[in-house]
Parts: C-alpha cells; sequence; structure tokens
C-alpha cells in the first residue's frame, strides 16, 4: 500500500504490507487505522475487534461516513477481555471474505511476543491485513512495523475553512528495515487514499480543490449554468 510515493514507500520496501499485522499506537491511532482499513485494495467487511471492558468509547458511523467509508461495512466485536478478542482474531485471519482485521488491544498484557508473531505469521499465511491497535509503551513484537500516530493541522482553505484531516506518524520499527521516519499524510476521503502532505503549497486555496475538483475547474460554472438559455423565437419576435 502507497504511503508517501517516496523515502517512506521505499524504505519499506515499495509500500506498507497487505499480508502482515502491523502495530499502531498514539491518539491518532484509531483514525489512522480507520484510514488504513479503507485504503486497502481488498474488498469485504472490516473487522475490529476491541475488548469490552475498555473505556475508550465506540467506533462512531457518522465518522467513518466522513472519511469516505460505508459503516455498514465496518462490523463491530466486542470480547468479554484480551483473551476472547484475541481468539476471535484467530478466527478471523482465517476468513479469506475479510477486507482488513483491527485488533485493539490497548494495553493488555496478554499481548506478548508470542502473540504477535502468530498474529504475524497468521497474516503473512492469509494475506489478510491485520492491524494492532496498542497504548502505553513499546513492548517487544514480532509485527512488521510499529507506528505512532498523532493528528497535524490540516491545510487552510479559502474563508479560513478547514481542509481534509491530516497525520503525523513515525516509522519507529520495522522489522529487518530502516525506521525512525517521519511523514505528514493528508486524507483523500473520495479516492479513499493518501496524499503526502509536502504535494501541497501551504497557502489558502478554493474549497472544491481540497476534495478532488481539478485546478482548472475552480471557481469556473458548469458550461450549461454559464450560458444563457435562448428564447423561443415567438417571444423574441
Amino acid at each position: 500500500m502507497t504511503l508517501d510515493g517516496g523515502r517512506v514507500d521505499a524504505a519499506l520496501g515499495g509500500g506498507l504490507a497487505l499480508a502482515g499485522c502491523h502495530e499502531i499506537y498514539g491518539p491518532g491511532g484509531t483514525a489512522l487505522a480507520l484510514m488504513l482499513a479503507l485504503a486497502a485494495p481488498r474488498a469485504g467487511p472490516i473487522l475490529w475487534l476491541a475488548d469490552a471492558r475498555q473505556d475508550d468509547g465506540r467506533i462512531h458511523g457518522a465518522g467513518l461516513a466522513e472519511l469516505g467509508g460505508d459503516p455498514g461495512r465496518l462490523w463491530l466485536v466486542q470480547a468479554g477481555g484480551a483473551l476472547p478478542m484475541l481468539r476471535a482474531a484467530a478466527e478471523a485471519q482465517r476468513c479469506a471474505a475479510l477486507a482488513c482485521v483491527v485488533i485493539e488491544a490497548g494495553a493488555a498484557s496478554a499481548v506478548d511476543l508470542t502473540v504477535t508473531r502468530r498474529l504475524q505469521l497468521a497474516a503473512a499465511a492469509s494475506g489478510l491485513f491485520t492491524l494492532l491497535l496498542r497504548a502505553g509503551p513499546s513492548r517487544p513484537s514480532a509485527a512488521l512495523t510499529r507506528w505512532q500516530a498523532r493528528a497535524a493541522p490540516s491545510r487552510r482553505l479559502a474563508a479560513d475553512a478547514p481542509g481534509p484531516p491530516r497525520l503525523a506518524l513515525t516509522l519507529e520499527r520495522q522489522r529487518g528495515g530502516p525506521a525512525d521516519l517521519t511523514l505528514e499524510l493528508e486524507w483523500d476521503r473520495d479516492r479513499r487514499r493518501f496524499i503526502p502532505a509536502a504535494a501541497f503549497a501551504e497557502r489558502a486555496i478554493p474549497i472544491g480543490a481540497a476534495f478532488g475538483r481539478s485546478a482548472a475547474h475552480i471557481g469556473a460554472l458548469p458550461a450549461v449554468a454559464a450560458r444563457r438559455t435562448p428564447r423561443p423565437a415567438r417571444a423574441a419576435a
């Protein structure tokens, strides 16, 4: 999966591997997990597993729709604890109908090196994109990558309107590859993909330009609206 189309994708060996398990943490972790799940090319439901005893709230359908996703595509499963959640994850990773599985593990101590190794091996075998949401300090893990995510200031549009959402990411660890890389990404909800923030000039732009309209058409009236409707010949006479 392409992230920045440049040095970060090159460091990842061509992009983020879809047949693998990736760790995410930080205040922007939930947003990043949703965006990555929506950007994944595989069709099917997105399974979101969480420990029902966690007190972080639930995913909001309207928020998913604002990111360009279909709330009906997101399946939420609340387990009775970390162990039932991991059992459900093991079953989910064998399901070819899913597009992605997100495991909201938080600070659960049960998610140790052995568990992450099993998640990674299962993801590599089935090809199912697997995201592991963690909390707290870094722990030993067999996941392919570990990312810190936080919100970044959006672009300033015309009339000081807020632009599309942005995330500041840090690749803290990559198994068998370079790490300590940072990047800032903007989310394109219409095409459900990331755009490097560096691709945009830091200046106010028309609102339509931020949501997929080409610059040649920004501010121009549609051809039909720009023309006057001719009067009928009888009325003109």
